[in-house]
């Protein structure tokens, strides 16, 4: 059975200097009501606005706290939308990966990852979210290494370990897996990634299908174990 393993991320990022681990605040994130609060109300506000207009007071009002609260938790804005970057990175690795267990058949759980991977780049919040996060970086340059370490490392380190179970059960054949997640997740999102950050256009769900299958059959020629299914 192709099951998607679960395991816990093997790196760590580094708190940036005067701000809080955003690891820790997003861990408090499931069991504090008031940090889930500031957590909302700071996605909500800086997809509507810019980055440089959104106040932790407006925050603060958004979430119903006082700005002293919202303090205790956050010593910065930098710091809330550095752990909300982290949130929103990890919970898309999850839910990338947990359709895909569903499917005992290799070839279908790879689809799987790859329609829920790309489906990140067919709403408008999550490429406004992405945007916003790259316009931060020249001036917030650890806020890079935070998206990096929540976001595309954990995807390939979820998409290296599937490959490495299923090299496992003999259906792959597959010498290097972490070049060979990074090797699937290009092949199957060629440039539509780029196409939609930068606007050209809607993101068409045919050349979506299209970008998936043609990537997917050619991981696979190179990969499939000889006589697996």
């Amino acid at each position: 059975m192709s099951r998607v393993p679960t395991k816990t991320p093997r790196s760590k990022v580094q708190p940036m200097e005067g701000a809080a681990d955003p690891q820790v605040a997003v861990s408090e994130e499931s069991t504090n009501p008031k940090v889930r609060q500031l957590l909302e109300a700071a996605h909500a506000l800086f997809l509507e606005h810019s980055y440089d207009s959104v106040s932790t007071d407006a925050i603060a009002k958004a979430a119903k706290v006082s700005k002293a609260t919202l303090y205790v938790y956050f010593p910065s804005k930098e710091a809330l939308f550095a752990t909300l970057v982290s949130q929103q990175c990890r919970q898309t690795a999850q839910a990338m990966m947990i359709s895909a267990s569903a499917s005992d058949d290799v070839e279908e759980a790879l689809r799987r990852i790859a329609q829920n991977f790309m489906g990140m780049f067919a709403t408008t919040d999550a490429l406004a979210f992405y945007r916003t996060i790259i316009a931060q970086i020249p001036r917030f340059p650890q806020l890079g290494q935070v998206f990096f370490e929540s976001g595309p490392k954990i995807l390939r380190e979820r998409v290296e370990d599937f490959l490495r179970d299923a090299a496992a059960r003999g259906d792959l054949e597959i010498p290097d897996p972490q070049l060979a997640a990074s090797q699937f997740l290009q092949l199957v999102s060629v440039d539509v990634p780029l196409t939609g950050l930068l606007g050209l256009g809607p993101l068409q769900q045919d050349r979506i299908e299209v970008a998936i299958e043609s990537g997917l059959a050619l991981f696979l020629k190179g990969y499939r174990s000889p006589g697996a299914g």
